[in-house]
């Protein structure tokens, strides 16, 4: 009789373990909803604290670091870079691009000019030429960089990274995408889900400027997966892009169908965030020289 009673006990037993195993493996299944936007909200956390190290692949290669309010740092493989530190800015650009080393050809060619003047203004075109190199850092005039990009659509400083502020920390683009998501499910640490790329400001060149016009409904769904670390911060965001439309979209977003005939998939969009709370504040440049106030006016045309 013991043996019996302890044989439906052990049973008895069991069957409660083998269900709160059940339950604990439902807590841990996919939820959808609340939980989700909820996660993916409060991924941010870490980044609206102002202190981070990223990078992103949004149209150009970037990487950056941000320790506010000491300063940030972000780089650009093709577009300017720039460094704040504390009420300084810093600029790195190559000016005219693939065609710096000809303009150089040019300049030394006019200075050859028969008039005083206009070997004196080709010898200081030379001389911004040579700093605005790609490889130096000269300290500029915030200000005046972006009256330069407004003064022509041909300028380079249209490409100038955003400065982070207390307000608006992020300069990664990540908050943007969250703010879009259309659906967002948890997972342990992944959240998946799709965005609606038409709701992204274009002047944070995430996507292209007419995200319908080029991918038409496909824009407004967007897989994306989001990774976060241990404490529930964002570590990585992935976009897949679609392919462009092979006739860009003209009528509205009714008169275009989901499976319109598109180009090649374009690369996912990647942003990553890591160091949160560990980012050092950027140091000055020992080598930086004042940018020649004739520079900006070269800078408001320079990708002619």
């Amino acid at each position: 009789m013991i043996t019996d009673k302890l044989a439906h006990r052990a049973v008895a037993l069991l069957a409660v373990g083998l269900v709160a195993a059940g339950c604990a493996d439902a807590g841990a299944t996919d939820t959808t909803g609340g939980d989700g936007e909820q996660a993916l909200a409060r991924s941010l956390a870490g980044i609206q604290a102002g202190n981070y190290t990223f990078t992103s692949s949004s149209g150009d290669e970037v990487q950056g670091s941000v320790h506010l309010p000491q300063g940030s740092s972000i780089s650009q493989r093709y577009g300017p870079s720039v460094l704040r530190v504390g009420s300084t800015f810093y600029l790195k650009y190559r000016i005219h691009g693939e065609q710096h080393d000809r303009y150089g050809q040019l300049y030394d060619e006019y200075a050859a000019g028969a008039t005083k003047k206009q070997p004196a203004e080709a010898r200081k075109a030379k001389r911004i030429l040579a700093v605005l190199d790609g490889g130096s850092w000269v300290r500029a005039d915030e200000k005046r960089l972006v009256a330069a990009a407004a003064a022509d659509d041909q300028s380079g400083m249209e490409y100038l990274p955003p400065a982070p502020t207390a307000a608006r920390p992020d300069v990664t683009g990540a908050t943007a995408l969250a703010d879009a998501a259309v659906s967002a499910r948890l997972s342990g640490t992944t959240i998946t889900g799709t965005l609606d790329a038409t709701r992204i400001d274009p002047e944070l060149r995430l996507f292209t400027n007419d995200p319908y016009y080029a991918y038409g409904p496909r824009a407004r769904a967007m897989p994306y997966r989001a990774t976060l670390d241990d404490q529930g911060r964002l570590t990585r965001i992935t976009v897949d892009v679609p392919g462009r439309l092979e006739a860009p979209a003209s009528q509205p977003p009714a008169g275009i169908p989901s499976d319109a005939p598109t180009e090649t998939p374009e690369q996912p969009l990647t942003i990553t965030v890591s160091r949160y709370g560990q980012t050092a504040a950027p140091g000055r440049p020992a080598d930086a020289v004042e940018l020649d106030p004739a520079a900006y006016e070269m800078l408001t045309n320079d990708i002619d």
